[in-house]
Parts: C-alpha cells; structure tokens; sequence
C-alpha cells in the first residue's frame, strides 16, 4: 500500500521506504544498486518498484538513460 490507511499502518506503507531510498540517491546509482543496497527495506522487487515510481511522480527522483548504450 502506498499510504497508510485505516487498516494499513504508516510502518506498512511505501511512503515509510522513502528516506532509505533518498538517502542512497545522494549520489549517481543504478537501479539494480540501489536495490542491492536498500533490499532488506523491501519485502519484494514489486514494493521497491512502487517506491520509486512514487518518487518519481512526486518529482523527488528522474530517469537518466541517456548514457545507457542502445538508447
């Protein structure tokens, strides 16, 4: 759940995850470091990947695949 809610509590939802994940952004990482480093915050891929797409629609991460070979 992304926020919490009469049966979701705050320590349950996706918004409790975001300071880990801030926290490891304050410098340049992939996707699949950021996961490595911060998995143990996660029960599942699907949670991490909600998280940061949260992050990205609130404005607080972007997307850089412009140094990615193939794009």
């Amino acid at each position: 759940m992304i926020v919490p809610s009469k049966f979701t509590s705050f320590d349950n939802s996706v918004i409790s995850r975001f300071p880990c994940l801030l926290e490891a952004l304050t410098r340049e990482i992939s996707v699949y470091d950021l996961y490595k480093e911060t998995e143990s915050n996660f029960e599942d891929i699907g949670e991490f990947i909600l998280a940061l797409d949260s992050l990205f629609v609130l404005g607080r991460i972007e997307l850089d695949n412009l140094n990615r070979p193939g794009f």
